[in-house]
């Protein structure tokens, strides 16, 4: 088994620099980042620089050069810039030793004393809550900025769990001693979650102080001082297509963390974990971890274990369902058409609510049928490639999402269609294969606007990909530019004694943090029409919750999941 030791072991010392593919690019600057690494350490003192240089010889224009004297003179030259090596290699440790330092300020910061910890399956969210609670405010401390990538201080609270790395979907890992570990961290110094926009500015690469969460591959590695480093991997293929361009075991799932108080909290969907009933959580650990760029070692390091509570690691979720959705050889086929969805008592609606649960500060869609939901699939195409969806029109801002320059009704759909996938992020059948769950049921943002050429009297709002005014969310799917769609990846299930009830966990950080808006519900046929150019998905019939559409229903806050 990986162990977690307190063992101070010194790695190798040399600081030969590489290159850290993609988010990091090339070779970062030392020197900007010793102002602010030494500041915290009071103690560390900085070289002085190399003397200005002056060359012994000077030339006039017009005169012969003797070659001693130019000799001369690129002797000086060569001189101070071995010099300046030397001056760079002492920045360079002196760097090291105060990010590394970095890691002795927290150890005594009740913020990471870990007091206990839960990890349980929450049946009325279909999700796995990792909660660690400290014995002051968890999340509260950030690390001190280094200036640059290549020294920078992660702090963390990690799970140690007992997952198999494809349960996450990393894939090629052959250390059968290897910890996949969902870990919630903190790094000013380097963004690496390009998908999301954690502190909602509109800008997805500034947002690596906020705590967010991690799946991550740790392994035995005497190269780190706590005995532990994030495996290395150059080859993206093995790992899922939200990690981002990290030579590592890393990815970025965009797990909604919830801080209150002295608990810190992750709300991981089932699904996610490939709705693995055995799996358990062996330790929660908190963490100083720190970037190393040097040849030879590993690109991260765990350099200070805090806290190592022992958990039990037995199975959490034994009695959750098999399945968050029904799975083909539940469903059966229906035409895609207004006859067909007013006679289907799948698609009548008996209520639809909105509701804002503080405590995880999310806000929580639900659909109550008449019959048990999503159990319909349409694979009629007399009339464009059929979709079939339960859809939550709102009064919110697209731009809350991160649409930009579009105007419309946003609404949350719940869709099937077999004929394609757009949710190329997303694994929802839990088979490996990212591009073939359009038929399982699965949630978009769309922008609709009226339009009297579909049946249902609207449509998804076309996109010019040329105009630099209009842009879609980091996750609308790749190859449908033209169309006003996302593809977020929250977690939908269906739930009640008879599931009837199809559900959409939504964190509110996803939405802008804006809870006070209204909304509808409405069942719909709709079809891709390729005929059209662009092609436009038309809402081709709708049974509305109520006489008509008017987005007059306000949101619910309940304090907890009792509300629900």
């Amino acid at each position: 088994m990986v162990s977690v030791s307190e063992d101070v072991k010194r790695s190798d010392s040399t600081r030969g620099c590489r290159n850290i593919n993609g988010i990091f690019g090339s070779c970062f600057s030392v020197v900007i980042a010793l102002t602010l690494g030494l500041t915290a350490i009071s103690n560390a003192q900085m070289p002085a620089g190399p003397d200005e240089v002056e060359v012994p010889n000077e030339f006039v224009s017009g005169t012969p050069a003797k070659a001693g004297e130019v000799n001369e003179n690129f002797d000086v030259l060569v001189d101070a810039i071995n010099d300046l090596n030397m001056e760079i290699r002492r920045l360079q440790n002196s760097l090291t030793l105060a990010a590394s330092l970095q890691g002795e300020i927290y150890a005594d910061d009740d913020a990471f004393k870990v007091s206990s910890a839960s990890v349980s399956y929450e049946p009325k969210l279909d999700s796995i809550i990792f909660t660690m609670d400290a014995m002051a405010n968890a999340g509260s401390v950030k690390p001190i900025p280094a200036g640059g990538v290549d020294g920078a201080p992660v702090l963390g609270y990690v799970f140690l769990t007992s997952l198999a790395p494809g349960d996450v979907g990393f894939q090629g890992v052959t250390d059968d001693n290897a910890i996949v570990a969902l870990a919630v961290t903190s790094h000013p110094d380097f963004d690496d979650t390009p998908l999301w926009d954690e502190d909602n500015n509109d800008a997805y690469d500034d947002d690596g102080v906020i705590y967010h969460s991690h799946w991550v591959v740790l392994v035995n590695d005497d190269r780190a001082k706590a005995g532990l480093a994030v495996l290395e991997n150059t080859d993206a293929a093995l790992l899922p297509p939200t990690s981002p361009p990290m030579p590592m075991y890393l990815d970025s799932p965009g797990f909604a963390v919830i801080e209150n108080g002295n608990s810190i909290s992750v709300i991981v969907p089932f699904d996610r974990v490939q709705r693995n009933k055995t799996f358990g959580v062996d330790a929660a650990v908190t963490a100083f971890m720190q970037v190393d760029a040097a040849d030879g070692s590993p690109l991260l390091k765990v350099e200070k274990i805090y806290t190592n509570l022992a958990l039990s690691g037995d199975a959490i979720a034994g009695t959750a369902p098999d399945h968050a959705l029904p799975v083909p050889a539940n469903t059966t086929e229906m035409m895609n058409n207004q006859t067909a969805l007013d006679a289907e008592e799948s698609f009548n609606i008996n209520d639809t609510t909105v509701k804002y649960v503080a405590d995880i500060d999310s806000l929580v869609f639900s659909m109550e049928l008449n019959a048990a939901a999503a159990t319909k699939i349409s694979t009629d195409d007399t009339a464009g490639t059929p979709v079939l969806g339960y859809v939550f029109p709102t009064t919110l801002s697209p731009d809350y999402v991160g649409f930009e320059g579009l105007a419309g009704v946003l609404a949350l759909a719940v869709t099937s269609h077999p004929a394609f996938d757009d949710t190329p992020l997303w694994d929802e059948n839990i088979d490996d294969d990212y591009l073939n769950d359009g038929e399982t049921y699965h949630v978009h943002w769309v922008i609709l606007v009226g339009d009297a050429a579909s049946g249902g009297g609207f449509s998804v709002v076309t996109v010019d990909p040329t105009d630099e005014a209009q842009g879609l969310p980091s996750t609308a799917p790749a190859g449908m530019e033209t169309l006003a769609l996302d593809s977020p990846g929250f977690h939908a299930f269906v739930t009640g004694a008879s599931n009837d009830i199809i559900r959409v966990i939504v964190p509110a950080q996803r939405v802008d943090d804006h809870t006070d808006f209204e909304f509808d519900g409405v069942t719909a046929v709709m079809a891709v029409d390729a005929t059209s150019t662009p092609s436009i998905l038309r809402v081709n019939g709708v049974r509305h919750f109520g006489a008509d559409l008017t987005n007059d229903h306000t949101i619910d806050e309940v304090a907890d999941l009792s509300g629900l």
